[in-house]
């Protein structure tokens, strides 16, 4: 409950609110203009396409985590792999196997979403890449999650009654190391070195006046045509990245219009007030989780002997899964005020609007970008405001 009103007290204080990004604001507005006909086609055919299966990937994975919960069939199989006499490793391989089938049962619609992205033209690596690239990541991901779950079950049987304060520190630390290494996952990708994208950072960021960290452009092209900018990381590892596609996608002003975007992130502290969101929501989650693992009703309900027995497993992964998901719609909220305080702060400090206008629009046909999404899908998922309302706030700011 403290992490809960922690993370709403931080939210009231430190974000910059504004009506015309909140969830109800009006959608439907007459900045469509800025788009032709054929442009507005092109990008409602797309959307129209890849709305449900990308909306599908994100949910299938706790929708699995649950129904593994709920079902005692499935529960029961799965808490009975691994030898009960070694206790840590039965943990990881219960932990393992139960993040196996969260990813897998997101796959048919990431095949799905990649499928149609590769039609419009916005995915060009192979078919063979693309499954190496989510075998890569699954694998981490099944690693780092059961060694966390094990980890996790380990404390419990060790304490408790106390091993819970124990969870939340380590919860939380993660989540603020996860923050601070985003820069240095990004890289995996591939960087590249383009003086005249870093230039132009750098150049920006001294008439801002802004201490801009590292410049890092990642090699994007190869796999997409998407152009795109963020600010990551805080203390040593900030880091402004910019996408090479920008090179030869995007004008010289407009290059500028984005880089003075993120770097208004920076000058606010945007990416630190995120990460204190993100560090007291996963307190709040972990606690949460912890919590019921504590209840004596939960444990039997679940056939578990003591809060670190295997058949908490599901409970904590579905509950962390589930508070992940409600974290990511509430943090769209957040993230869309931010991102209207840094459009307007922009437009203002490189005084040319035009050119955020072009950025904008130029942003909006190039990665296919939703023009006006239904109320319910605003309000939950989009991070940014839609290209309208930021050409709207473009105007107003003129």
């Amino acid at each position: 409950m403290l992490f809960a009103l922690a993370v709403v007290a931080v939210a009231v204080v430190a974000l910059p609110w504004n009506a015309d990004v909140a969830p109800w604001a009006p959608l439907e507005l007459p900045t469509i203009s800025a788009f032709t006909a054929e442009q507005i086609a092109t990008i409602e055919s797309y959307v129209n396409a890849v709305w449900l299966p990308s909306l599908l990937s994100i949910i299938a994975g706790p929708v699995a985590a649950v129904t593994v919960l709920l079902v005692p069939s499935l529960r029961q199989r799965l808490c009975s792999f691994g030898p009960a006499r070694r206790p840590v490793l039965r943990d990881l391989l219960v932990g393992a196997l139960l993040l196996v089938i969260v990813r897998v049962a997101a796959l048919p619609w990431l095949l799905w979403t990649a499928s149609v992205r590769r039609e419009a033209g916005l995915l060009l690596t192979s078919w063979p890449e693309e499954l190496l690239r989510w075998l890569a990541e699954t694998a981490v991901y099944v690693v780092l999650g059961s060694t966390g779950i094990a980890l996790a079950l380990s404390v419990l049987r060790r304490a408790p009654r106390r091993g819970w304060i124990a969870l939340v520190v380590l919860g939380v630390v993660a989540a603020a190391l996860i923050s601070a290494v985003v820069p240095l996952i990004q890289r995996l990708e591939g960087t590249q070195a383009d003086a005249r994208l870093a230039a132009r950072v750098q150049a920006v960021a001294q008439d801002l006046g802004v201490d801009v960290g590292d410049v890092v452009i990642i090699e994007t092209g190869d796999r997409s045509p998407v152009l795109n900018a963020n600010v990551s990381g805080w203390g040593p590892t900030r880091a402004v990245t910019l996408y090479d596609t920008l090179a030869a996608g995007a004008t010289e002003a407009e290059i500028d219009a984005l880089v003075a975007h993120e770097l208004i992130h920076v000058r606010e502290n945007d990416v630190v007030i995120g990460s204190v969101l993100a560090v007291l929501g996963t307190g709040a989650v972990v606690a949460f989780a912890a919590a019921l693992v504590l209840s004596p009703g939960v444990r039997r309900r679940l056939g578990a002997r003591s809060s670190g027995d295997a058949p908490v497993i599901p409970l904590l992964v579905a509950v962390v899964l589930v508070g992940a998901l409600a974290g990511t719609v509430l943090a769209s909220t957040a993230s869309r005020q931010i991102e209207a305080r840094a459009d307007h702060e922009a437009v203002a400090a490189t005084g040319d609007p035009a050119a955020y206008d072009d950025l904008m629009v130029r942003l909006a046909t190039t990665n296919r970008s939703t023009l006006t999404p239904p109320q319910w899908r605003y309000a939950l998922f989009f991070t940014h405001p839609t290209p309208l309302q930021r050409l709207a706030a473009t105007s107003s700011s003129d």
